[in-house]
Parts: structure tokens; sequence; C-alpha cells
């Protein structure tokens, strides 16, 4: 009350909500990586909501060099370009499969040259604890792209290092190098060099294989001009290219000699073997570079036909020179040598569009801009899985809770993993020996591409003691982490409180009706909250110091289902 007027006391009620534990955020990433801009504060973790708030404050993906290949029987094709910075297609995935607010860490933008360790390294060194107290996933979008792969497994262990440092909240989500079972050096595949060079931890969990998304390249359409090679590749001799060709003008040229040389040769049948030549010449100059050289050839040829025209007229006949033809002028023989001649000095190295704009495309060869254009809309953008997976996390905490499993969940925006994988090939991948779990993503008929796997990088049934392993469940740690650090915020509420039994039974209530609440949704195991979880709060005597004791019972997944069928034959 302000101001009374009337001397005496006066009642006021104050709402005072008691003391209370409150969720953090469980599954908030930091991308670190490339980004096409760099706004004013980027050397420091920049919260983003949503892929539209990320594209005002960052740019979008890298518009990529068109290069096109001719094909044999196809024509040209647009080659897949081998990006360098994945930072704007990670988060497309990452929002499309439920991922909310998330850090995003900028390391350069994309005059880089390529992405470099030292700048990875650097944007790790900004997660922070005294800036970052909640649980952070690490995801690293650009590590494929290092062109060393002992660097891949660098940053990665150093982002597992940080991890396991227990003043901070942190699971690192890791990609394999490669997106198949492919060999390598040592004759190990990626799972097998994975396995040898990544720190084993449950702070991190590994997903495989790589996935092929619904997303499409984003290419520079006007200002690069178009790389388009022939079938010819650089530095290769016309003479091994054209080999075919030689060949057949040579046999040609083989059957004329042998007609002529009966003395009573058929017009009509050499006319046909210099038509023959004339074709496979014709052909060869359709996709010749331009130049002098395809000029000298398409000279060649006009004066071939000159010779053939004449044959079907009958001005040449019995095949002597006649009036009005120069007397050196070679007939049938010289023809093709002449032919021959011509293709070997002519390349087939570069393609109708090389040196254009794709936009200028569109005007000077219309058919080849849009079959080019059409493969630019089937060709698909390949991505490591941290990210998806990040956003499943993301889903499954806001929709069942961080408690759940993130397993059996469908993966949005994927047509298909890269690999296929068995279950005899899951089986390895699942169960380690050193216990370097890796999650398997699988393809099922009518499910869809579903994540198989919730284990943690430490993913081994027993311990080093023989004990059950405890923290091999990626939710386990992760809900660990959350239960932590929601329950230390809260206590701090507790600060400089009188160290009496009044206080410690006000801690421990909130602490118990926190827990009750989770054990009533399902986090917790046990038919009765007493089997769920039980919290001891005393001070020591004659001391400032409060202690809490805390024992939950953490669910699990039912991860391994057997039925088991019985039948009993029918007494008569």
């Amino acid at each position: 009350m302000l101001n009374p007027a009337t001397p005496g006391v006066s009642v006021e009620e104050i709402t005072r909500l008691p003391y209370s534990v409150a969720y953090i955020e469980t599954a908030m990433p930091a991308f670190i990586g490339y980004t096409e801009l760099l706004p004013v504060g980027y050397n420091e973790p920049f919260i983003i909501s949503s892929l539209l708030e990320y594209e005002q404050y960052f740019g979008k993906a890298k518009e990529e060099n068109i290069q096109l290949q001719d094909v044999e029987g196809k024509g040209a094709t647009i080659v897949a370009p081998q990006v360098q910075f994945l930072m704007y297609y990670s988060l497309q995935m990452y929002f499309a499969n439920g991922g909310g607010p998330c850090y995003i860490i900028s390391v350069g933008d994309y005059t880089s040259a390529e992405v470099q360790l030292s700048s990875l390294e650097a944007g790790l060194a900004k997660i922070d604890h005294k800036k970052i107290k909640e649980p952070i996933l690490i995801i690293f979008p650009d590590a494929i792209s290092l062109t060393n792969e002992s660097e891949f497994y660098s940053i990665y262990n150093q982002a597992i290092d940080k991890a396991k440092d227990e003043d901070k909240n942190r699971f690192v989500i890791l990609d394999t190098y490669y997106g198949n079972s492919v060999i390598q050096s040592n004759n190990l595949t990626t799972i097998e060099s994975f396995r040898s060079k990544v720190d084993p931890t449950n702070h991190a969990a590994a997903y495989f294989p790589h996935l092929k998304t619904i997303l499409n390249y984003t290419f520079d359409e006007t200002k690069t001009p178009i790389v388009h090679t022939g079938l010819q590749k650089a530095g290769q001799g016309s003479a091994l290219f054209y080999a075919g060709e030689i060949a057949a003008l040579d046999e040609l040229k083989s059957l004329a000699s042998a007609e002529i040389s009966t003395g009573s040769a058929d017009a009509y049948v050499l006319a046909d073997l210099l038509d023959q030549a004339i074709a496979i010449a014709e052909e060869v100059n359709e996709t010749a570079d331009a130049g002098d050289k395809k000029s000298a050839l398409t000279e060649v040829i006009d004066e071939a036909k000159v010779v053939l025209e004449a044959i079907y007229e009958g001005i040449i006949d019995d095949f002597m020179i006649p009036d009005g033809f120069d007397e050196n002028a070679p007939v049938f023989s010289g023809e093709f040598e002449a032919l021959k001649t011509a293709i070997l000095e002519v390349k087939d190295e570069k393609g109708d569009a090389n040196g254009i704009t794709f936009k200028n495309l569109e005007s000077s060869n219309s058919a080849l801009y849009n079959q080019v254009k059409k493969e630019m809309q089937s060709l698909k953008v390949v991505l490591p899985p941290s990210s998806a997976i990040a956003g499943a996390y993301g889903r499954i905490d806001s929709t069942r809770g961080v408690w759940k499993a993130p397993a059996n969940i469908n993966i949005s925006h994927v047509i298909t993993p890269t690999e296929k994988i068995s279950d005899q090939e899951q089986a390895a991948l699942h169960m380690d020996v050193l216990g370097k779990s890796i999650n398997a993503i699988r393809t099922f008929t009518g499910k869809g591409t579903l994540i198989w796997g919730a284990r943690t990088l430490e993913g081994k049934d027993k311990n080093n003691e023989g004990k059950d392993n405890e923290w091999k469940y990626v939710h386990v740690r992760r809900y660990y982490n959350m239960m932590r650090q929601s329950i230390n915020d809260a206590l701090n509420k507790f600060m400089n409180e009188p160290n009496i039994p009044h206080t410690w039974l006000r801690a421990k209530t909130m602490l118990e009706n926190f827990l009750n609440q989770q054990w009533m949704e399902g986090a917790l195991a046990g038919s009765t909250p007493k089997e769920a979880y039980e919290v001891t709060v005393k001070g020591v005597e004659g001391t400032t110091i409060m202690n809490v004791d805390l024992k939950i019972a953490l669910v699990r997944p039912a991860e391994f289902i057997v039925l088991n069928f019985s039948h009993k034959l029918q007494q008569f």
C-alpha cells in the first residue's frame, strides 16, 4: 500500500510461488562452419530460430560453378559439384527435421579457398562454458570437406575432449569421413578407420551412412561461364581418341582401292563408300571444338561432297579426270586420305556451352539449356547426417522428452542413404569390441528412412570393470546433462539461505516434486515413486555446506525384442 493515510498496520498479500526446477534447452545445437555473410558480432555464438533468420544474417549456400561433361550416348550431362561449404544445406535439414533455436558460429566466408582445420578449431574454442551454460550439441557441417582425413578426426577428438569436461554440458554428433564403406589407406574401410582414430566417449554419438537429400544445389547461372568438356580428355591425342573413326576410313579406302583395281569399278559402289566416309567425318565435325581446325575439316568434307555429287551426276565416269576438274585433285583414295588427315587435326575437348553463362545458353541453345535445367533439378545434395540427427533430437525432445531414445524415428527430406545396410552389417556397426558403436541409418519399405540405433561412442554393454555400462545410450547421457544443469540452476536459489533443516526441507520438496513429475511422464523407471527416485538433503553441521544426494532410475529402451512362440498339439 502506497502512502497510507491512517496510522496503523497495513497488510498486503504478496503472491510468491514455491521454488521449482525449470527445464533448460536440451537440444541446442552449435553449428560451426563457413557462411556466405559475416554479420556484426559473428565472432560470438549467434542464436537463430529459423532458416529465414539464418538467411537474413548469414546468407545462403555458395553458388557452385556449372560443369558439363559430354557422355557417349547421353550428350551433355551435369557434373555433381564438389561442394566445400555445407552449412546452409545442413541448416535446411536441421529445421526440416524439427530443429528449433540453435547457435551459429561462423568461422569465415566463401572467399576461403577451402575448409581449414585452424578455422574450425577457432570456432570450437568459442563454445565457452561461461557464456553458454545449457547443454550443447556440437556439429561440424563442413568437417568432411577437410582435405586431410587426419584433420577430420582431429577436430572431432578436440570436440570430444571439450565435451568430457564435467564443468560443461556438451554432446558431439559425429559423421564418418566417407558416406560408404570404401577401403582407404592401410586397407581400412570407412568404419575401421573411424574407429581406429576417434576416441571412445559417452559424450558423443556417430551415425552412418551419409544421406541423399531432396535438396537442390545452388548454381551460378549469371556470373561464371560454364565449363563444358567434350568426350576427348585434355591431352589425349586425336589419333587415339578417333582411333575407331580412322580405322573405319582406312577400311573404306581399302575397299575403294580394291574396287578401282578391278578395272571395271561400279560407280555407285564407290559413291556409297565415299558417302560413308563423309558421314563419319560429319559426325566428328559435329562435336569438334570450334576454330581453324574445325573449319579445315568442314572444307575437306565440302570438297568430298563435290566429288560425290559429280559421280551421281555422271560427270566422273570410268574414274578419269573430266574437263573442268583440277588434274592434281585426288579422286577416291585421295578423298579418304584428306578426310583422315583433317580428322587427326581436330579435337573434342570442349562442348557447345563452354565459355558462356547458363543464362546466355537459354538464348543460344535452348534445347541444351532445357536439358541441363532438368538435370539440375534431378541432381540432389548429399550430406553427412549430423544436422538431420540434431533436428530429430529436437523433435523428440519437444514431443516426447529427452528421456526418449532418438531411434526408430523418420528422417525427413531424405531420398535414400548413400549405402544400404543389412542386419548383419548393422550388427558389426552396433556392437564393437572397443565399444565404439556407430548408429545405422536405414530404409525400410513403407516406413521410409529411419534412425536405427541410439548408442554412444562408448556403447559396449559392460564397462572396463565388468559392470553394466550406464552410459551406453544417447538419451541417458543427454537426460543426465539436462537434469544436472536444471537442478544446478534451481539450487542456486538456495545460495546464502540459512543452512538449517527448514531450508533443507524446502530444497528436498522442490526436487521431489520435479522428479515425481518426471516419473509420471515416463522418464523414470519403477512402479512407484520410491522405486524411481530418492532425494536426500542435509547440511554438514558446523559448516556452510549443504549436501544433496539424488538417486534416479532412468528408463532404458526396448532395444532387443524377442518373441517366443510355442505350439501345443490339440488333444483328441
